[in-house]
């Protein structure tokens, strides 16, 4: 036969074509292996299969792996020629790996160099990976299933690549004599604007993709912005925030809050909304509320910190614009001295009844190279509290700003006498945009 790589199946295999072809088409509609103990059924033609075992490797390629009484070099020849995807199998009798020569690039090793076993492989691994190892391990050599799992290999240069294992136990005369799959190099997939690391548990190759992005913004979402903190107590207020997230396909936007005590006694009480969702808001979301929060120890009060936040937005990559409210109490004279940059403004509650605090409007960030941000300073007393939130609070597409603010006003006044923390929590549960936005809301009480 002339050279079988990239030769259609029917003409290499045309004996076991139409059983590959059924395996095929059940692997790429099912996250797991597909097997058949001989293909063709009779097993007498020459160079039959056995053990057989189909995996998916997603993008429209499966990788087909079979132990053969005439054992080809055909599986590894078509496996060479897939991008980053590397054949192994680990003889149990005889403690040796035999790899495929893409592997050795995978794991950093020269060809000359000795193929690392997979019960071997813990060294390789970051160590929070062992478990998802062991679990692959015992699935093969204990529960005698195939299986997969997404590891972080650290090699030996310090770099770190993603490779995902798939692999069968390949039973002689139903003892496990060794064990056969797959590396696949998955790196280029976990690529992500924010520099946040994951632990990964086993996978298969429908979810990897998925899963991981969904715990990389939910590690954001939940060391930038909590969705429930526990604040420390500041001078003369009781503070509570929330923060829910966005739509189920961002899971994360640009809002955030931030409360911070100044060494003089007075507190700085912010909440912002990056425009847009994803990665890159929430990318510019820490450059923004990590400068404000470093201006806020300057004391200086809010329009110069706007004006200073709004150079930064300027200059911050993807020129991000925001909108922004930041408050500073005294609790000396009990004044809220604020700004707004283009936000929804403030909600004060006073014995029962509820009004918006409004002021002149200011221009947002990074919208206008040397913007100056008007100041309103107001009296609280004791008892008054206040609302700052973002408008994925309110907002809904048929429904004017004007009318959803008049929600929530009647919103907070129906609140009953409870703390802020149990405040917050009735207004999360009763109000809801439906913008697909994220939400913050920070809930304060003068004592």
């Amino acid at each position: 036969m002339h050279d079988p790589v990239g030769r259609p199946v029917s003409q290499v295999f045309p004996y076991a074509h139409d059983g590959l072809v059924a395996l095929l088409a059940q692997a790429a509609g099912s996250p797991g292996p597909q097997y058949a103990v001989c293909l063709p059924e009779s097993g007498t033609s020459p160079g039959s299969m056995a053990h057989v075992r189909v995996l998916a490797l997603g993008h429209g390629m499966s990788a087909v792996m079979w132990d053969a009484v005439d054992r080809s070099p055909v599986l590894g020849r078509v496996l060479e020629r897939l991008e980053r995807v590397a054949s192994f199998e680990d003889d149990l009798v005889t403690g040796r790996s035999r790899w495929s020569g893409q592997a050795y690039p995978i794991f950093g090793l020269g060809r000359s160099e000795e193929p690392v076993p997979l019960r071997r492989l813990t060294t390789w691994l970051h160590p929070g990976d062992a478990d998802a190892l062991r679990e692959l391990l015992a699935a093969l050599t204990e529960q005698h299933e195939g299986a997969q799992a997404l590891v972080r290999v650290i090699r030996a240069d310090g770099g770190v690549r993603h490779v995902r294992i798939a692999a069968e136990p390949v039973l002689t005369n139903g003892t496990l004599s060794s064990l056969a799959g797959v590396y696949q190099d998955v790196s280029a997939q976990h690529r992500t604007e924010v520099a946040l690391s994951a632990s990964f548990d086993r996978l298969n190759a429908v979810q990897a993709q998925a899963v991981l992005r969904n715990r990389v913004v939910l590690q954001l979402q939940q060391t930038i912005v909590p969705e429930a903190p526990v604040l420390e107590t500041a001078s003369g207020l009781e503070i509570a925030a929330r923060y829910r997230p966005a739509a189920e396909e961002y899971r994360v936007g640009g809002d955030w809050y931030d409360v911070q005590s100044l060494p003089d006694g007075r507190v700085l009480v912010t909440v912002g909304d990056i425009a847009g969702h994803g990665i890159a808001a929430a990318t510019c979301m820490v450059a923004l509320r990590g400068a404000l929060h470093g201006f806020g120890f300057t004391g200086r009060p809010p329009g110069k910190l706007m004006e200073w936040l709004n150079e930064v937005a300027l200059h911050t990559a993807g020129q991000p614009t925001a909108t922004v409210l930041c408050a500073l109490y005294d609790p000396a004279v009990r004044t809220l001295r604020w700004t707004s940059a283009g936000h929804p403004p403030p909600l004060l509650v006073r014995g029962g009844r509820a009004r918006l605090l409004e002021t002149n409007p200011n221009v947002l960030l990074g919208a206008l190279r040397g913007a100056s941000y008007e100041e309103t300073v107001t009296r609280l007393l004791p008892g008054d509290t206040l609302l700052l939130y973002t408008d994925g609070l309110v907002e809904r597409r048929r429904v004017g700003l004007d009318e959803s603010l008049a929600g929530l006003r009647r919103a907070a006044e129906r609140l009953g006498p409870g703390t802020p923390d149990e405040q917050a929590d009735q207004l999360m549960a009763v109000l809801s945009g439906d913008t697909d936005d994220d939400t913050s809301l920070v809930v304060v009480r003068v004592a």
